[in-house]
């Protein structure tokens, strides 16, 4: 029964270390997804920008 247990406990320290690396990579996506929003939007506005300063209006 002694071995059950312990088979149990390293199971669980398994299953616990893999959660917390799909955690991880989670959040590590969620990171570069906002980064990602936040580029595509600051190029957007330097386009716009730009736009501005090329254009002929006075």
């Amino acid at each position: 029964m002694g071995a059950v247990c312990y088979n149990s406990r390293v199971a669980g320290r398994r299953g616990q270390a893999a959660l917390e690396y799909v955690l991880s990579l989670a959040g590590l996506l969620v990171v570069v997804a906002v980064m990602w929003g936040l580029v595509e939007a600051s190029r957007k506005q330097s386009d716009r920008t730009m736009k501005l300063v090329v254009s002929e209006y006075p």
